[in-house]
């Protein structure tokens, strides 16, 4: 009889551990779909997008109706916000919510690694996670070659009860080994 309870107790145990790593995965938000919808919403309700973009120091402007591939191709750098889920960086965030934020009567959700691509990223929302109004992140690289910093916004406005952007900003620089330092900004506000 003691050997079926020690069998039962490493049972539980081995079952315990199992069922704790599946919780420690961090699904963080899915951002391919955010930025789907995003893609579909704005290409379907034809919104005009006027685009800053400037590439040390030399500014130019563009405004246009961009299609459903013009809109993806806007979007895609933001893709990259989906590392922060993957199996690899599940232990690597703090989490933090309930934050206020200074500036606005939002909440802040905040997710810090040191030792991943995306090292900082902020949600702002207004009561309710769903009400997501601005997403904040910080994406670096560095090896031998190269060195990249880019910081990423995202701001939505609702519209009929769904967060609908109407604001991108992708601000940063490029350094690589044995040339000078490349700024960059690229800034999209979305006209309704």
């Amino acid at each position: 009889m003691s050997i079926f309870l020690k069998r039962g107790v490493w049972v539980l145990l081995l079952f315990a551990s199992c069922t704790e790593k599946t919780n420690r995965v961090v699904n963080v938000i899915n951002f391919d779909s955010l930025l789907e919808v995003q893609v579909q919403q704005l290409s379907q309700r034809k919104r005009v997008l006027d685009k800053t973009a400037s590439l040390s120091g030399t500014e130019s402007d563009t405004t246009l109706v961009p299609s459903t591939q013009v809109w993806e191709a806007e979007l895609e750098i933001f893709k990259q916000l989906q590392n922060v889920n993957k199996p690899t960086y599940k232990d690597a965030y703090v989490l933090t919510d309930g934050i206020a934020d200074a500036n606005s009567n939002l909440t802040i959700r905040q997710y810090l690694a040191s030792a991943a691509p995306v090292s900082s990223l902020q949600f702002y929302y207004q009561d309710d996670f769903a009400q997501l109004k601005k997403v904040e992140a910080i994406i670096s690289e560095h090896n031998m070659l190269r060195t990249t910093h880019r910081n990423l916004t995202l701001e939505f406005e609702e519209e009929d009860g769904r967060p609908v952007l109407n604001r991108y900003a992708i601000k940063g620089f490029q350094k690589l080994v044995f040339t000078d330092t490349v700024r960059f900004a690229i800034e999209g506000q979305i006209d309704w």
